[in-house]
């Protein structure tokens, strides 16, 4: 089971929610150690702790961080990342819950 994402709009109504799976979870921090380098993604690292809300600005911090590291993991979990940044840089999302286990 991956990190759970609920996605919310401006008046911070869930429209949403996604999936980052286990794989990718693993492929950007257990397969490389570029991850330390991105602020935002040190939060989601720690599976089983993870528990935040990341506002419009920290959202788009998060976006961001996920696009760089894009290089770092290997090409077989591209589309899925692909899919995630896509659903996170909706129009209508600003701002996002993650939970863990």
């Amino acid at each position: 089971m991956g990190l759970d994402i609920v996605l919310f709009d401006e008046g911070k109504v869930r429209i949403g929610l996604i999936e980052m799976p286990n794989n990718l979870h693993d492929a950007i921090f257990a397969n490389t150690s570029n991850w330390s380098s991105y602020s935002y993604l040190k939060k989601v690292k720690d599976y089983y702790k993870t528990n935040i809300y990341l506002n419009l600005y920290e959202l788009s911090c998060f976006v961001e961080d996920l696009r760089q590291i894009r290089t770092f993991i290997d090409c077989m979990h591209h589309s899925s990342l692909d899919r995630l940044l896509q659903a996170l840089s909706g129009a209508n999302v600003k701002a996002i819950h993650i939970a863990g286990d």
